[in-house]
């Protein structure tokens, strides 16, 4: 497999679902074929129908999502002002890359829960603060 290259400020990966009958499995953070940092953290998170999560950026964090069940936009707006709206979902599983500086919120626009997992190259630390406020990608029409 040909290592990727992430492209700033934000970029995503199709990932390969294999399914048969017991369900579906797909492969999220393949550290050294995906090129990703492995010195971070591994999360997850819900986002209820209708609510938004994030809006904000890092100057030192880079990360990425993918998710897991249900369905989501990830909203990106780059430091030039550039904005982004990529879907992800289980059925179509992607990886979705937000650089540093790169404003990034998720939004649930379905009317069952999303869940999502995540990873940041640099683990949460509340004592080094690293997350500024940012409203994303300002003129989506966010609708459920």
């Amino acid at each position: 497999m040909k290592t990727k290259i992430w492209k700033a400020p934000f970029d995503f990966l199709n990932l390969k679902s294999y399914e048969d009958k017991r369900g579906i499995l797909f492969e999220i953070l393949r550290f050294k074929d995906y090129n990703i940092p492995g010195s971070g953290q591994l999360y997850t998170f819900s986002i209820e129908p209708g609510q938004r999560r994030g809006d904000h950026f890092h100057l030192k964090k880079q990360e990425w999502f993918t998710c897991v069940h249900g369905k989501a936009t990830v909203l990106l707006t780059s430091k030039d002002g550039e904005d982004k709206a990529i879907e992800i979902s289980a059925s179509n599983p992607k990886i979705v890359y937000a650089a540093h500086g790169t404003a990034h919120a998720l939004i649930n626009n379905q009317k069952s829960v999303s869940v999502i997992v995540s990873y940041g190259s640099k683990q949460h630390n509340p004592t080094d603060k690293d997350t500024y406020k940012k409203h994303t990608y300002p003129s989506y029409k966010h609708i459920i």
